[in-house]
């Protein structure tokens, strides 16, 4: 895929996500765009935001987006630079400095306190502003690392822009950083999905760091055994935060507990033996620069055991900027691997290394054995037509990042539109995807909301120990159930957003609510008893009162979360609580007849699909007894040997058809036309067909 499809295809997924969602284009891009971000693992789970405004000094102000990790402690911001339009458009140099300026003097005004002034404390441009201030205001134990600025957009950057130079705001560092539609396009086609970290060490005054060189059998990985300076570990840490740490270690670091205290007092009392105490930490690259002697460069480094060590050294420095490192080193395993087998490798590699850690989570690798399960169950299950289309698709699960466009850019033109046709674009399931709608599903909103990564452990929570004692029942319904809740939650999401008393923001966490506080309903009301996510499978389609259902829902949880006696001030901080969610489970809400009526069970007939009734074969607007009367006798007669070959007759069905065999003139009995109408039904459930 050349630079201008990727771009194409970017704006295509921005033009559907504006008309589905009902929002602007340039909203629906910077959903986008912090997606792609969050894809090429620059920063988290953002929280999305649309402000243009002006500052106490008639400055120009603007944000889109705000993440705070709780890893690194470092805050994310990101603006955003919508062009559209055909061909490739550049961002001049000048309107670069200017969003990025813009940005950076909203995080000014919201840590001085300056923009809280006169605003209004219900916009969620105030809200971030008042959590930005609080994040900075925290003790000494917990503060605020670095300040990432990121501007993010759809056209090319102009090659006479230059970097904008980091700086600070009250001593915490602030960094710049341009990502246009080039650099994602970079990462798309990079084997990893990512960009690659390229660290040189001389940047951070390490000449080189002494390395044991031992290459394995095959000749397809080398490992380094190396001791590493503290302080340099810590400085790494500090500017390229938790990015350094692979992804599932990521996920599931803990800063706190007894290892961290224990290392910070080794380091504070007896630093020169924390070699000799320390486990060490395991680390992958892609390559290095070795002189045979010591290692001064390194590519895409990934620490993939000992994130907590590697944490901990920064965070001693943080809470005393007096503290040393000069005497600490740390034991490093460097295994490096090349870039085309790091994508299969590392996560093994991560897997093992953990493996005397409580940590299960690893097993949630794209290539575990759930996520090849839901991928080989995507590619052979049809889903069942739509009404007015001839042809059935199939719904494809997109284990590893970028997968569905790989699979299909390599094939030649004419093969990619069918395959297009077999995958519609809209039927595609990241594992991400995936893990949003389970956990809702489950009615753990406040984790969804939480953010990708803490949602994916609660994914993997719920999923992994079943899977691992249970694997039969990964079947297809789970599949085809699994798939009923990508369309509930999509069909609920757009739904919302169309709702009269719905205004922008707060969608995903008023989304994943209200399937949580449904499922919770059907789960604890005996009439809904006969509700089935395979209804949904067989239709394609969410019924329009379950629709109509979850909107009243998100209603009330759109009450909850803006309640003016909520917890926490800003509206997505506090739908990652447990306690807004134990709220809305509490409120008072009973399903509704329609609804009700609507979950009432689909039988299937022999061939497992959805059985007839008589009014789904017969128009209810014409009498019985004419529809009796346009079936000639031939085939009562063909009904009938089918009937009896399969023992399915029994003595009041054999009445019913004496009156039609042979063929009468005389009016039927209406039990009589029912009943053979029930007999015809019957028959077409079985299996026959009129010849």
């Amino acid at each position: 895929m050349d630079l201008r499809e990727f771009r194409d295809d970017l704006l295509n997924r921005v033009l559907t996500r504006a008309s589905v969602d009902g929002i602007f284009t340039a909203d629906a891009f910077s959903q986008e765009g912090a997606e792609l971000l969050a894809d090429a693992e620059e920063v988290g789970s953002l929280d999305m935001i649309s402000f243009r405004g002006t500052g106490k000094r008639r400055q120009g102000l603007a944000v889109n987006g705000f993440s705070h990790d709780e890893q690194d402690r470092s805050v994310a911001l990101m603006v955003t630079s919508f062009l559209g339009g055909e061909g490739l458009p550049v961002l001049s140099s000048n309107d670069s400095v200017s969003l990025l300026k813009a940005l950076e003097q909203y995080l000014v005004e919201s840590l001085s306190g300056e923009f809280q002034e006169g605003r209004e404390p219900a916009y969620p441009e105030y809200q971030f502003a008042q959590t930005l201030r609080q994040l900075a205001s925290r003790s000494r134990e917990e503060p605020v690392s670095r300040y990432r600025l990121y501007l993010v957009t759809d056209g090319q950057l102009s090659a006479k822009a230059k970097s904008v130079a980091s700086t600070t705001i009250l001593g915490t560092p602030v960094e710049y950083h341009i990502w246009d539609v080039q650099r994602f396009h970079q990462v798309h086609e990079s084997a990893q999905g990512r960009e690659p970290l390229g660290l040189n060490l001389r940047d951070w005054g390490v000449e080189g760091v002494p390395a044991l060189r031992i290459a394995d059998a095959a000749g397809d990985v080398t490992t380094y055994l190396l001791a590493v300076p503290g302080a340099l570990l810590a400085s790494l840490y500090r500017q390229h935060g938790s990015r350094l740490l692979e992804g599932n270690v990521r996920s599931f670091l803990t800063v706190r507990g007894k290892i961290n205290r224990g290392i910070r007092e080794t380091v504070t009392k007896d630093p020169t033996h924390f070699l000799a105490y320390n486990n060490g930490i395991s680390a992958t690259a892609t390559a290095v620069e070795f002189d045979g002697r010591a290692i001064s460069g390194i590519t895409d480094l990934q620490i993939v055991n000992g994130g907590q060590t590697t944490a901990s050294l920064f965070y001693a420095t943080q809470a005393s900027r007096a503290l040393s490192l000069d005497d600490v080193f740390v034991q490093m395993k460097l295994v490096v691997v090349s870039p085309e087998r790091a994508l299969e490798m590392v996560p093994l590699i991560s897997r093992y290394a953990n493996s005397q850690n409580a940590v299960r989570e690893d097993d949630f690798f794209s290539n575990s054995p759930f996520h090849v399960k839901m991928e080989e169950l995507s590619k052979r299950l049809l889903a069942p037509a739509k009404a007015g289309v001839r042809y059935q698709t199939k719904w494809y699960y997109e284990r590893t990042r970028g997968q569905y466009l790989n699979e299909r850019n390599r094939r030649k033109p004419s093969e990619q539109r069918k395959f297009e046709t077999e995958f519609p674009r809209h039927q595609v399931i990241t594992k991400t995807d995936a893990a949003k709608y389970v956990v809702a599903w489950q009615q753990q909103p406040h984790v969804v909301s939480g953010g990708t990564q803490k949602n994916f452990k609660g994914f993997a929570s719920i999923v992994a120990e079943t899977y691992a004692a249970h694997p039969e029942t990964f079947n297809d319904n789970y599949y085809r159930r699994l798939v009923a809740k990508s369309i509930l939650f999509n069909s609920v999401r757009a739904a919302i957003a169309k709702a009269d008393w719905y205004q922008p923001g707060y969608l995903a966490n008023l989304t994943a609510y209200a399937i949580a506080r449904l499922a919770l309903a059907i789960s604890k009301d005996p009439r809904a008893a006969g509700f089935d996510l395979l209804t949904i499978w067989e239709r394609q389609a969410v019924g329009t009162a379950t629709l109509a259902e979850a909107v009243d829902i998100a209603k009330l949880a759109l009450d909850v979360l803006t309640s003016p006696d909520r917890l926490v001030v800003n509206v997505t901080e506090w739908a990652k609580r447990e306690s807004a969610w134990k709220r809305l489970a509490v409120a008072a809400h009973s399903l509704s007849d329609a609804f009700i009526l609507e979950s009432l069970p689909i039988k299937l007939n022999a061939q497992g699909k959805k059985a007839l009734t008589v009014n789904s074969r017969f128009d209810p607007q014409i009498s019985e007894r004419r529809h009796v009367q346009g079936i000639d006798e031939r085939t009562w007669k063909a009904l009938r040997a089918y009937l009896g070959e399969h023992s399915l007759l029994d003595s009041s069905g054999q009445r019913f058809l004496r009156e039609v065999i042979p063929q009468q003139s005389t009016l039927l009995e209406l039990d009589v036309a029912r009943g053979l109408l029930a007999l015809y039904v019957k028959a077409m459930n079985q299996g026959w067909r009129e010849q």
